[in-house]
């Protein structure tokens, strides 16, 4: 009794959690990019009639920085739907893309380390000069073989690196945001790309011009020092991976979005026992409606279960004409209560894993219950320590994991196919 007291005196939630991390002075701003941002530091000031806010209802990324009201301050708030009506006036459309080109260059070169040297003076005359571009799933952003004339910085989403050789396709790596490449063709005497680069999901580069470029390393020789080292690394990896190449299929992981997730719920078939208990965790969690169904892909002996995802490129988020759907602070996304059951979102998202159920309301004048439909999804349980459904599970079967690198290690070391997979009632045996 004495050390579960104790064990529990130790808990506290999620918000507790959040509450205290608020009340801390912290020196650094955590925001999605590859480093941190100093309170004393800031990127921007913003003045009266400015506009800001609009990276994030364009690209249903988090916010990239935080606002702080340096005096008292009057904002007029509109939610993402809104914009989207506004952004069907002309003017207005070009006036929010020159400031979402703008902000987007600056606040990245800022960002990136490799950028940490260079002077203010260069930042500013790269932000007038790089380039902004946008690419679509599958869409090449350079091909191996061709002359090499830009630099790349990824700024949102996934980019594929891959060599063709007579066998087939070898991927190398998949770049995140804040990775960058196409430095190893501008520094080669051939001048060549040596690999193919394809966008996987919707991509956004700070494309850089081969002489720009040329003219950064020349003028800053630890830029050109750094580069050189991770293109020698780089090309040292790709030669091991060639010489163990095994046959590796991928396609099934990329096709299922895998590497656009944050979050999956994995299941360990060599510890389940079908005793449901992950599925009346999560119902009891939600008013009596489980957000998981045991069913989806199986990869080796883990199943990919129907949960929401945390999505990096959140489809479901677009068109919401309430703005309902939205993502918190800690990245979970998550359905307001005012959701008016419209079903747009569930529709939009390309992996089931939002539904729509009937609520009761209370008793109107006829005595009778009215009944409305609202959309439901995985939350993680963001107001506990950790989502119900793995907390629930007795044979530590059930894992919230990072796609990336938890299926990395699998494909990396052996072949894993991607098969249907069911484990509804009269299916539960092992296929």
């Amino acid at each position: 009794k004495g050390f579960l007291s104790k064990l529990a005196s130790k808990l506290k939630p999620r918000k507790e959690h959040q509450r205290e991390e608020e009340n801390t002075v912290r020196k650094y701003i955590q925001i999605d990019a590859p480093v941190d941002l100093e309170y004393d530091h800031p990127v921007a000031k913003l003045q009266a009639g400015d506009l800001f806010g609009e990276m994030t209802c364009m690209s249903f990324y988090p916010r990239s920085a935080t606002v702080v009201a340096a005096e008292y301050t009057v904002c007029l708030e509109m939610l993402r739907n809104v914009l989207d009506v506004l952004q069907k006036n002309k003017t207005f459309r070009s006036k929010l893309d020159a400031n979402y080109r703008a902000r987007a260059l600056e606040t990245h070169l800022k960002s990136v380390p490799i950028f940490s040297s260079l002077t203010q003076d260069f930042i500013d005359y790269l932000r007038d000069r790089v380039e902004l571009r946008r690419f679509t799933p599958g869409q090449v952003i350079c091909r191996q073989g061709d002359p090499a004339g830009s630099f790349y910085l990824v700024r949102i989403g996934f980019v594929k690196v891959s060599e063709h050789h007579p066998g087939g396709e070898l991927v190398l790596s998949y770049l995140a945001r804040g990775s960058y490449f196409g430095e190893i063709g501008l520094l080669s005497d051939e001048g060549i790309r040596t690999a193919t680069c394809t966008a996987l999901d919707h991509v956004e580069v700070v494309r850089i011009s081969r002489e720009d470029f040329l003219a950064m390393v020349g003028r800053f020789p630890q830029v050109r020092a750094s580069l050189e080292a991770v293109a020698k690394e780089r090309i040292e990896e790709n030669r091991s991976r060639l010489h163990n190449l095994q046959n590796v299929p991928v396609d099934d992981f990329l096709r299922q979005g895998l590497m656009d997730a944050q979050s999956l719920l994995v299941l360990d078939l060599d510890r389940c026992t079908r005793c449901d208990q992950c599925v009346k965790a999560c119902a009891d969690a939600h008013d009596g409606i489980t957000r998981l169904i045991r069913d989806g892909l199986r990869f080796d002996h883990y199943l990919v279960a129907t949960s929401c995802r945390q999505c990096r490129d959140p489809l479901c988020m677009v068109g919401c004409p309430v703005g309902s759907i939205r993502r918190r602070n800690s990245l979970e996304v998550i359905i307001e209560d005012w959701c008016v059951g419209c079903g747009l979102c569930a529709n939009n998202c390309p992996y089931g894993n939002i539904n729509l159920h009937e609520f009761e309301l209370p008793s109107g004048g006829t005595g009778q219950k009215a009944k409305v439909k609202k959309a439901t999804s995985c939350n993680l349980c963001y107001d506990h320590p950790e989502p119900s459904c793995v907390y629930a599970c007795p044979h530590d079967a059930a894992h919230r994991v990072n796609p990336p690198e938890f299926f990395g290690e699998m494909l990396g070391g052996k072949e894993v196919k991607a098969v249907p997979y069911s484990m509804s009632p009269g299916m539960m045996d092992r296929r």
